[in-house]
């Protein structure tokens, strides 16, 4: 832990910097938050800096629930002005997000940081294969939202909240499968993203207050990270938004399939 403290302090923020740049460009683009590729990239920073392979995944996590926040607000500001966020599905997918948010930042208590990392890595692997072939049918839950959407939401919220991974993953497919327009999905998602990673950062913040004693970290959220990747994914949520609005969405499941899949492979064999 001494030299997690002490190892390049300087250099960790600026890669911090870099990294926030990346995933609000991604968030924006997505409506996924980023988690999908900080956490993998959380997870070998702090492994190659030192910290304590025990508390590795879960800070990991942790944090970039806590950055995600900030990603979301940008990007669900964004599709706020663009008038793309449709109130009746909120309000039936934000309550089961909180509530599923929580249950997540508790379970992962009595998880170790290897089954954490495995169980995102073939989260993250199984899911690229439905966003890369656009073609396939979507899931036909019901011709337009319903309350079964608030379960769903309880699902996926713990799901995001044990993953640090906003719940953009789940939410997309989902909503996709209401026959909702792929643009308003997005929209939504950014939305959905927002409410599970406060929760999820807020609960993470509670349940681990006094576990963790690494430096710089206050329950599990490790806050130069935070600060860094935060801030900086703010910056470029705006042009992610753009972008999204413009490209083909054929062309942004496609890419976002291949994050998933490399990132799932990455998490999945590297220990």
């Amino acid at each position: 832990m001494v030299e997690f403290a002490t190892r390049g302090l300087k250099m960790l923020i600026l890669i911090f910097i870099f990294l926030g740049l990346f995933t609000g460009l991604l968030g924006g683009l997505l409506g996924i938050g980023g988690g999908v590729i900080t956490v993998p990239a959380l997870y070998y920073i702090f492994t190659w800096y030192g910290m304590p392979h025990e508390d590795i995944m879960h800070t990991s996590v942790a944090t970039a629930l806590a950055a995600t926040t900030l990603t979301s607000i940008g990007s669900t500001w964004a599709q706020y002005r663009k008038k793309m966020l449709v109130e009746s599905i909120l309000k039936l997918l934000v309550p089961g997000l909180v509530i599923g948010s929580v249950s997540g930042a508790i379970l992962s208590l009595f998880i170790s940081n290897d089954a954490l990392r495995i169980f995102f890595g073939a989260i993250a692997i199984c899911c690229s294969v439905y966003f890369f072939f656009p073609r396939l049918p979507h899931f036909n839950i019901a011709p337009h939202p319903n309350r079964s959407l608030i379960g769903f939401g309880i699902i996926f919220g713990c799901l995001a909240s044990l993953l640090g991974i906003g719940g953009g993953l789940f939410i997309i497919p989902a909503l996709l499968g209401y026959h909702i327009a792929m643009r308003n999905v997005i929209a939504c998602s950014s939305a959905g993203t927002l409410a599970t990673a406060l929760v999820g950062s807020i609960a993470y913040l509670i349940v681990a207050w006094n576990r963790s004693t690494i430096p710089h970290t206050v329950g599990y959220i490790e806050i130069p990270a935070f600060l860094a990747i935060g801030i900086c994914s703010f910056l470029t949520t705006s042009l992610g938004v753009k972008l999204a609005h413009t490209l083909h969405t054929d062309w942004i499941k496609r890419f976002f399939a291949l994050v998933l899949c490399v990132t799932g492979f990455f998490m999945l064999f590297h220990s």
